[in-house]
This record gives C-alpha cells, structure tokens and sequence, in this order.
C-alpha cells in the first residue's frame, strides 16, 4: 500500500488493499473520433448487407451459391475481425478518461466508454519507470519494445507530478535524470 496520496489536480486516486486506482481526464482528438465514428457506421452497414446479401445467393437455388456463399462467408469474417480492430480504434478516441489500475505485480490501464472499452494489462516485471513523452506531449513508460502513453489530458506541471509520484512509489531504485541536476 502507499502512504500519502498526493493531491493532484484534475486526478483522482482511490487505494485499496490489492491495488491503487488512478482515475486522469483524456483529450479528446474530435476528428478522430469523427473518422472512426463514419468508418464504424460504415462497417455495420457493409456487415449487414453482406449477411443479407450471403441469404440471397444461399438461398437463390443457383447452381454456384454454395462456392459463392462460402466465399462470401470468408470475406464476412474478414470484415468481422477488421470491425473489432475498428472497433477497438473508436473507442480508445470515444474514452472520457483513463484509469490506472496498479500494484507490484500488474499495470492495468483501462480507457472506459460506459460498461465496454479497451483494457490493457502489463507485467510489472516489464514495465520501466515512467517519463515524460514529448511528442506525444504524455506520461509513458515502456513494456518490452512498446511506448505505452497515458495521461495526455493532463496539464505539465500535473503529468510531471504523477510521474514523480508512480516512480518513487512503485520504481524506489530508479535513479531520475532531474534529480542528478
């Protein structure tokens, strides 16, 4: 457990016996979202019509619609995996906020939309001290070969604050560039 929760605008921290949770507001990126909302409606449109039209050609008594209808399955699955991708897309832009699950043994980050919403778990044996990202201007840390950026909507002076704070709590032997100066 950690003692002393820092006070932090625009941050909310809750702490429990297992983990501790901490809630950061996202920026949304409004054209973004707006190409993903278009391509997710489209996507349902394009789903929906190849289901009726697969009904069509099974269902048309031709003598090519079992090939056809097999065919056209296979391009439905495709289209059926692209969606969750897509779908996966839309909803990291459609998020409001970011929690942080994390303890000595796990990171998990979670981008909310009501009930759904992406979930990312992370090994703490793998996960580096966090730092300040640039571009994009963020709280990151590393997991293996992947930046992992969290914390955009966040003000600098806050993002630096809760780095200060992840880092001396859960990364005691990391030695900060900013402090040898």
């Amino acid at each position: 457990m950690v003692e002393n929760l820092p006070m932090i605008s625009d941050v909310r921290f809750e702490q429990s016996p297992q983990r501790l949770k901490v809630v950061m507001p996202t920026r949304r990126n409004w054209p973004l979202l707006a190409i993903y909302s278009i391509l997710e409606i489209t996507w349902a449109v394009m789903l929906i019509g190849g289901l009726v039209f697969l009904f069509r050609v099974a269902f048309s008594g031709e003598r090519y619609a079992f090939v056809f209808a097999i065919m056209l399955l296979v391009l439905l699955l495709i289209l059926f995996r692209f969606g969750r991708f897509l779908s996966r897309q839309w909803a990291n832009y459609a998020a409001n906020r970011e929690i942080l699950f994390i303890n000595r043994e796990e990171l998990i980050l979670r981008r909310p939309i009501s009930l759904a919403g992406n979930t990312d778990f992370y090994d703490m044996q793998h996960v580096t001290p966090f730092y300040l990202s640039e571009k994009p201007a963020a709280l990151a840390f590393d997991y293996g070969y992947r930046h992992v950026y969290l914390g955009e909507g966040l003000r600098p002076e806050a993002r630096a604050s809760l780095r200060q704070f992840l880092n001396s709590a859960y990364f005691p032997d990391h030695q900060d560039e900013s402090e040898d100066e």
